[in-house]
């Protein structure tokens, strides 16, 4: 039987099955990821009806289910329950309200308004008392909840009598105390409404005025009649939304983050709705936003039934469950929260089939997984609002382009500091050589600090000095002196201490900067080329951090132009989702192509011929990584720009005899390199019909031939990249 026909989208999902205590079918149970496990509490059981208060704990890494009970002698858990709310803060699961047993009611049940929490660390149940005020939390179900900083913010839900509560309720976790109670013009729900907290990269923020219309500029005395009309700006306030970054932003763990709550309804004909919380100010109250009307997108969510919502970086992730009388399956979607654009994950057939019914972030590894049964229906287990927890889908969201980006790990000051380090010599006690012949004078000491490999290697080669110094003074010691001989400690001359790495002088240069500075700043390093071989060297030698920025820079800056570059970078520094997200370009361009081909029309915006190795600077965007940049212009930074503007690398003159080939990538040397050999005088231009003892044209080739060879080379190497090599089916 012939293997089935893959597509790009089956590259970013991977099935897997859960082993050991597996949760039963539950209604209405909540599941949480703090770290590398997933937290399922209480849900009703779909056998039996019985409302349950059990927690089962999942390894993420390893997939294996552990049941908690508590033991003996430690506090309890909370009363049995279904569709409450359960959030993270710090390392804690913070449990509200729900529906659980009643004794006094008619039908055995009532809602709940206690708050509880759950010391991960400690795996034990933690209760406090809250006092009764005027912003107490009405008892509820099937609400939203969300954590901003200390803040609990609760939104909506239903009463026993089904009716929704118009209300918002915030309570400060750190306090045990309700402090807000804030009127909601509209109905929100678990069935078709999320409320994620964004936290957001370090200095994101809104550029725009807060709407007077929102929490905590309202007017105590003016009524409202509790129509959403009376909640949407005026039209004057719809201007076009845009978030950016302060580079010199810093994140805050006292912070609070916006909150962004999304709403879609009437499944037959969508209507879609986005508000956004904005941070409380320092009297405490939560600003909201509309805009719903900005949201855009080549194509918009459907009507998505029991949603999630997670935040990853820049983008929302939506996801749910999708019901027509033609297909059912569940859904991923993403807003770009920066921009307010809207786009489909596609994740292959694997979530067409089979039960899937809840998503959660795994946010450590970039991964949104989805919990359910590959083997049952989904419109008969949605019917009976069950979840299942038999398999797994892993979703790579790196592959969308979706991730956390690098967080700063110093200060702009330091940064520049150890910018401006590396350019002075007189600080320096060793010397790098490049493959150009060219020596860049360095610091050892903060180059063993960040990379292992560099202070391995310094420390083999004293050892061995010290070793051979230790028998020479040995020998030259007369045999009458009793005192022992005392190791001469011998540390190599900065102008005997070299390193060789066979590297260009822009690669080894950008290399150093990073070390000196943890982060790629500069223009110089972000030129694809160099940034390609960075990604390479930190996958060889094992640099973290230098791959995670590079990957992040190479993901910014992915076009066709440098889609293949990139490609190949990816495949040979094993980042399976950079690669794959290059595969997708290319493969879109040659559908591009194949289309306006068969169209009989001329394929426009797809330059082919360009060769990588011969991009400009021009086109290469200076990008905002969203990372940290010196607070004061130096080293020719332009005032307002986020990178540091050194002069154009020129290439030195290729040395009359070939450098020392060292028997590894680098190699350590006892004597000082030689400078750089002068260049040869230039030869007299051969004619164009000269050829040299290869065969090789040696003249100068029409503007024809070259672009046809360009594209020759362009075409090889998206037929050895591209689909056909993996047997994808490009079908739409």
């Amino acid at each position: 039987m012939a293997p089935a026909m893959q597509t790009i989208a089956d590259l970013t999902t991977r099935t897997r099955a859960t082993t050991g205590d597996i949760p039963p079918p539950l209604v209405g149970a909540t599941t949480t990821v703090i770290g590398n496990e997933m937290l399922v509490f209480a849900g009703r059981l779909v056998t039996t009806r019985r409302m349950t208060n059990d927690m089962y704990v999942l390894n993420l890494d390893t997939l294996v289910w552990t049941r908690f009970i508590p033991p003996p002698g430690a506090e309890r858990p909370p009363r049995p329950r279904y569709f409450h709310s359960a959030n993270v803060h710090k390392n804690q699961l913070v449990v509200f309200g729900g529906m659980g047993y009643s004794r006094s009611s008619e039908d055995g049940l009532c809602a709940l308004d206690d708050v509880c929490i759950f010391d991960v660390s400690k795996m034990e149940w933690r209760y406090g008392t809250i006092a009764p005020t005027l912003y107490n939390a009405r008892a509820r179900y099937a609400h939203l909840s969300s954590v901003s900083g200390n803040l609990l913010v609760i939104v909506g839900g239903q009463d026993m009598n089904n009716q929704y509560i118009p209300e918002i309720n915030v309570f400060d976790i750190e306090k045990w105390e309700w402090i807000q109670v804030r009127p909601l013009s509209k109905q929100c729900g678990a069935y078709r409404s999320v409320c994620v907290s964004a936290d957001l990269p370090a200095g994101f923020t809104d550029n725009e005025e807060v709407a007077d219309y929102g929490f905590g500029n309202e007017d105590q005395n003016k009524g409202t009649t509790g129509k959403r009309q009376d909640s949407l700006p005026k039209p004057m306030d719809q201007a076009n939304y845009r978030m950016s970054y302060n580079p010199a932003a810093t994140p805050s763990t006292t912070s609070h983050s916006p909150i962004f709550l999304y709403s879609n309804y009437n499944f037959t004909d969508v209507k879609r709705e986005l508000q956004v919380f904005l941070p409380p100010t320092q009297t405490a109250q939560f600003q909201v936003q509309d805009r719903s009307l900005e949201m855009s997108g080549s194509a918009l969510p459907p009507g998505l039934r029991f949603p999630t919502g997670q935040m990853l970086g820049y983008h929302m992730i939506l996801a749910g469950t999708y019901l027509t009388p033609q297909k059912q399956a569940f859904q991923l979607w993403s807003l770009n929260v920066s921009n307010l654009i809207w786009t489909k994950m596609e994740t292959g057939a694997t979530l067409s089939v089979g039960s899937w019914n809840r998503g959660v972030l795994y946010e450590a590894q970039n991964q949104f997984l989805v919990f359910g049964n590959r083997d049952r229906s989904l419109l008969d287990d949605y019917n009976h609002r069950q979840t299942n927890f038999e398999h797994v889908v892993v979703i790579n969201t790196e592959c969308f382009g979706i991730y956390q980006p690098p967080k700063p790990s110093f200060a702009p000051i330091a940064q520049e500091m150890g910018l401006s380090m590396l350019n002075d010599p007189s600080l320096s006690d060793f010397e790098i050589s490049t493959r150009d012949g060219i020596t860049i004078p360095v610091n050892s000491m903060i180059i063993s600090r960040r990379w292992p490999y560099f202070k391995k290697l310094i420390e083999g080669s004293k050892e061995d000095v010290e070793i051979e110094d230790h028998s020479k003074e040995a020998r030259s010691l007369s045999d009458q002196e009793v005192q022992p001989v005392m190791r001469k400690k011998v540390s190599l001359s900065p102008s005997k201490r070299t390193m060789l790495i066979p590297e260009p002088y822009s690669v080894v240069f950008a290399l150093l900067q990073f070390l000196y500075a943890d982060n790629l700043l500069t223009a110089q390093q972000h030129q694809p080329v160099v940034l390609a071989q960075l990604l390479i060297l930190s996958d060889m030698y094992s640099i973290p951090r230098l791959k995670e920025l590079a990957s992040h820079a190479l993901h910014q800056m992915l076009t066709l132009s440098t889609a293949t570059l990139i490609y190949e970078t990816a495949a040979l520094s094993n980042a399976h989702a950079l690669q794959v997200r290059a595969l997708k370009v290319m493969i879109n361009a040659k559908k591009a192509m194949t289309l306006s081909t068969a169209n009989g029309q001329k394929p426009t915006g797809l330059n082919l011929s360009m060769p990588l190795n011969q991009l400009s600077r021009s086109a290469t965007p200076m990008l905002n990584t969203g990372l940290t940049t010196p607070s004061t212009p130096s080293f020719g930074q332009k005032e307002g720009s986020n990178y540091f503007e050194f002069p154009a690398v020129t290439q030195p003159p290729t040395p009359a005899t070939p450098p020392p080939q060292p028997g590894s990538l680098f190699s350590l040397s006892s004597s000082k390199p030689k400078s750089p050999p002068v260049s040869p005088a230039p030869k007299k231009p051969a004619s164009t019909k000269e050829k040299d003892s290869d065969s090789v044209s040696v003249g100068k080739k029409s503007k024809a031939q070259v672009a046809a060879e360009r594209r020759k080379a362009q075409e090889k190497l998206l037929a050895q990249y591209g689909p056909s090599s993996f047997s994808f089916n490009f079908n739409m």
